[in-house]
């Protein structure tokens, strides 16, 4: 039987993302694994710089930090402490190296995102996790 130790759970505000969390909450708390909810930033443009870009960074980390707390909460709830990643770039890149380099056997992400265009682009997400992640993947919808 195959258990997992360290599960990544890429997180935007989409229901399919909900959905993700809650598979992977269950795997948790089943196996005791270690999850870490991860969020994507877009990259800011080189031509932003010094104390804007320091800005624009620090308002991301603000949002992503109140969109994660309820999940963070769910875990704790059921005794296990969540690792919070916040990475600037490509969700797909960012993904696949986060889960390679942070040593995760298991990644559970939605299968699409939250608006047209998040579905899109989290469709082409899943998509590049899928045929490039060294682990299994298991989409939710």
């Amino acid at each position: 039987m195959q258990t997992f130790k360290k599960i990544l759970v890429p997180m935007d505000d989409s229901e399919h993302s909900n959905h993700a969390f809650s598979y992977a909450l269950g795997l948790a708390h089943t196996q005791g694994a270690h999850v870490g909810l991860l969020h994507c930033y877009p990259r800011i443009p080189m031509l932003i710089g010094g104390g804007a870009r320091a800005d624009l960074v620090d308002e991301y980390v603000k949002q992503t930090e109140t969109l994660l707390a309820p999940y963070v909460e769910q875990l704790r709830a059921i005794g296990s402490e969540p690792g919070v990643l916040i990475k600037e770039g490509r969700p797909g890149e960012v993904i696949v190296d986060e889960a390679e380099n942070g040593g995760y056997d298991l990644i559970v992400m939605g299968a699409h995102g939250g608006s047209d265009l998040g579905e899109m682009i989290m469709g082409s997400t899943a998509h590049r996790v899928l045929s490039t992640a060294h682990c299994p993947v298991l989409l939710a919808r």
